[in-house]
């Protein structure tokens, strides 16, 4: 069973921050067990943090989760104490120390929530708490004040006083009333209630009968909710459930049951009890008892599971811990979509409407194109397989194109369909997106797929139609789509949920950093990594990543991320899994690398939104600290003044010494410049030979080793210099002035060449012929033979093949494309 789990009150209830149906709770659940990373298929508890974190303890582990992974703490190292008193289940306390308690059956452990590790000694805990004798249970009140049981009485840690209990019975539970009263709650049903400051008793009473008594005296959990204590207890093979009132003083049963009770948790007034069969629902105003006995699964089936904690998360989103099916979570608000299949005569009806449309165009203004749409704006869209385009005038040539890097799903638009609020929605090969238009402008793009109950399949051409009551219906292969967009509602100041970012990982030169590594003599983290703020590092150690979760659950897919790095470029860059290039995954985390930083001090600012031009929550700072290297500090530098004389006038002493190898060395110097420029020459000449003919890596695919023959690095580099590697004679040049021209040092520069110089050139004369190939398709007229001749590819169909592998498209597309640029 688990302590007070996180109350998360939703005001507003949306959709995703964007246009949404304002729906109930999604009722189905998804399942997260030991396959998604869980220690084990058996949650006992689950706690909310304050930052949105969840920890779920397993048999013998505890969890954490980060909305993407599960993380647990070493279990080799635990440390449990006895305590004699306590002869119930799982239970999770978090006090005002940093610790987390973790209870079960006549023992205790404690991890330090700094270090995210067990604590070496419990003994030394309590020590430290004022307590020396032997502790026989622990319990922690709502304002989490740890409190210890003796034989001397109840030691509160934080006031250090002692108040007596009954010795003949076992206390199993307590609270503290508004700091006014302390609440005893005995395992025979008895409640004893004394005054704070004087310890003295002010009221006892019984929540049931002796004859109940037996029933009911194996387990406690209290969980107090304005002037009500509510209680379950569980017997052998029964448990009961009421609330101490405590304006009235006086007890009130809500339910018995054959079975036993698991927990006790409220939101949004309404009380969940979990139990040994689904769990139990308590309305808090009316009183009204309703039990979920089988769960409904988002994959389909139901499930009929005893269940032991449950807890919501910051979005609203339910989540539950099961004996043996792991952890469930139900999202905060249910689909808007409705989706019928071809046995629902509902997509009968629509279909029929939709078959009065007009058939879908295949051209527009001479270009391929699955569907089009006017606009209630006079604007053009068409949906095409390589994104969708706008047209906002007729005068139009070339139209906006708006594709997976702006947020669409997927680049093939088949139906396309305009809401009463005048924004766009479109059926693609994968989900359905919105664009909101705002200001006439694209705001942004919501996307939905499967997660929010679309089948993955694709949709039909130009089936889409919205009814006179602003329902929209879009035909897919299998199955049509129902929603009412003029039923959503729309956020344009605020956002839903707030989100924060969680740092959750940091790796330093390739290596993932654990808290208290030594690196090279230096601990990096000291604490856990998400509860650190500042990272000192040597001068050596400056290539990091780090990532960052969002802590997202209901929608990690719409996650948004602001980032600006004080000390590096001061800029505020918006990064989303559409533009970001892989930096924000699916999941919703950032992955933020931080390449060859110099000496000094930086601080890594992060806002996370579900709205992309949003930003409500204040930025999360994390400082980055690289040391100077120790032979500049100002001590040796001292030194390093009065050498410097010494080391200079050794340096000329050698220089003239070694003026010969300097000769030499500038002999070879010009042995590599004269293979560069032979280099260049064959990558700039006409049928050397090099693309004659395909080689066989490129039937097998297109990322052989004929393409990473030569590093990217050394081909762009080439790019630079080329130019200036044939216009002078070998004799004239230097691998400075190449180096110069390429903006490289001289030793990274120099490097690359005696890597890369050896190798077979033909990847860099495929591309200059390829870029030769574009120019003469934009600025001549000359047909695709006549210019593959002229680019000395072996045939026009070879030509062709590597054109469409390089841009996805034809050389006559490309020309048609770009004839007017």
């Amino acid at each position: 069973m688990n302590i007070k789990t996180c109350l998360s009150t939703i005001l507003t209830v949306v959709w995703l921050a964007c246009p949404v149906q304002m729906s109930a709770r999604d009722n189905r659940f998804y399942v997260y067990n030991a396959a998604n990373g869980l220690s084990d298929n058996s949650a006992q508890t689950i706690h909310c943090t304050k930052t949105g974190r969840l920890v779920i303890t397993t048999m013998g582990q505890i969890n954490f989760f980060d909305g993407q992974k599960f993380s647990f703490i070493d279990s080799s190292s635990e440390n449990m104490y006895p305590l004699d008193n306590y002869s119930g289940n799982y239970h999770l306390y978090f006090d005002c120390y940093h610790h987390l308690w973790l209870k079960n059956t006549h023992s205790v452990t404690c991890v330090n929530l700094a270090t995210e590790r067990f604590v070496d000694s419990i003994t030394d805990i309590f020590r430290d708490f004022g307590v020396s004798d032997k502790v026989t249970d622990i319990f922690v009140d709502q304002k989490n004040v740890p409190w210890l049981l003796t034989e001397e009485g109840l030691w509160n840690v934080a006031t250090k006083q002692t108040y007596k209990v009954k010795s003949e019975r076992n206390l199993q539970d307590l609270e503290v009333y508004r700091d006014k009263y302390l609440m005893l709650f005995y395992d025979n049903g008895e409640l004893d209630v004394m005054e704070l400051n004087t310890a003295s008793k002010v009221f006892e009473s019984k929540a049931y009968d002796a004859a109940a008594e037996s029933h009911y005296n194996q387990t406690s959990l209290t969980y107090p909710v304005g002037n009500r204590i509510f209680q379950i207890r569980n017997g052998r093979n029964e448990g009961i459930a009421m609330y101490f009132d405590i304006g009235q003083w006086e007890w009130k049963t809500i339910l018995k049951t054959p079975y036993y009770l698991s927990d006790l948790m409220v939101q949004d007034s309404t009380l969940y009890i979990p139990s040994a069969y689904g769990y139990w629902t308590y309305d808090l105003q009316t009183e009204q008892t309703e039990h979920v006995e089988k769960l409904e699964l988002a994959l389909g089936g139901e499930l009929l599971t005893d269940i032991n904690s449950m807890a919501f998360d910051k979005q609203g989103g339910l989540w539950v811990g099961t004996e043996k099916r792991g952890l469930l979570y139900s999202r905060p608000l249910a689909s808007p979509f409705t989706v019928h299949d071809w046995t629902d005569p509902r997509a009968t009806e629509l279909a029929v409407l939709m078959d009065k449309l007009p058939e879908p165009i295949t051209t527009y203004r001479e270009r391929p194109a699955n569907c089009m749409f006017r606009d209630s704006r006079g604007w053009v869209w068409v949906g095409t397989s390589s994104g969708l385009q706008v047209y906002k005038d007729k005068s139009d040539n070339l139209p906006q194109v708006i594709t997976r890097h702006d947020g669409l799903l997927n680049n093939v638009v088949h139906t396309i369909i305009e809401d009463g609020s005048h924004n766009i929605w479109v059926g693609t090969s994968f989900g359905i997106c919105c664009l909101l238009i705002e200001n006439n402008k694209l705001r942004y793009i919501n996307s939905y797929n499967e997660w929010d109950k679309i089948p993955s399949e694709s949709f039909v051409n130009g089936r889409a139609i919205r009814l006179s009551d602003g329902t929209i219906a879009m035909q897919m292969l299998d199955h049509v789509i129902e929603f009412n967009p003029d039923k959503m509602v729309t956020i344009t100041k605020g956002v839903a949920y707030d989100i924060y970012p969680k740092l959750i990982r940091l790796m330093v030169n390739g290596n993932n950093i654990r808290t208290g590594q030594e690196v090279d003599g230096n601990v990096i983290l000291k604490k856990a990594i998400t509860r650190t703020g500042e990272i000192n590092l040597n001068y050596n150690q400056n290539s990091l990543s780090l990532t960052f979760s969002a802590l997202n659950y209901f929608r990690p897919q719409q996650t948004y991320y602001r980032v600006r790095i004080v000390g590096l470029d001061d800029i505020w860059h918006v990064l989303t899994r559409y533009n970001s290039g892989g930096q924000v995954d699916s999941q919703g985390q950032l992955h933020l690398p931080l390449m060859s930083l110099l000496p000094g001090t930086y601080k890594i600012q992060v806002q996370t939104s579900m709205i992309p031009d949003q930003w409500t929550t204040e930025p999360y700072e994390w400082t980055i600290n690289i040391n100077e290297p120790w032979w500049r500090t100002t001590g040796l530098l001292a030194i390093g003044v009065l050498v410097l004389g010494l080391l200079l006038a050794i340096n000329v002493y050698y220089y003239v010494k070694n003026y010969g190898l300097l000769t030499t060395r500038r002999s070879e110097e010009q042995g590599v410049i004269k293979r560069l420029r032979g280099f260049a020459e064959r990558c700039s000449q006409k049928s050397v030979g090099l693309l004659l003919e395909p080689v066989p890596e490129e039937y097998l695919c297109e990322t052989s080793a004929l393409q990473t023959t030569l590093s990217p690095e050394f081909m762009e580099m080439m790019a630079r210099i080329m130019d200036a590697v044939l216009a002078k004679d070998t004799e004239k040049l230097t691998m400075h002035e190449l180096s110069s021209v390429a903006g490289m040092d001289l030793q990274p520069f120099y490097q690359l060449v005696i890597d890369n110089i050896h190798k077979n050139p033909r990847p860099l004369a495929k591309k200059m012929m390829l870029e030769k190939a574009e120019r003469l398709l934009t600025t001549t007229q000359k047909d695709i033979a006549e210019i593959a001749t002229e680019c000395s590819f072996v045939s026009p169909n070879y030509f062709i093949g590597i054109f469409y592998r390089t841009h996805q498209m034809l050389p006559q597309e490309y020309r048609r494309q770009h004839a007017n640029h």
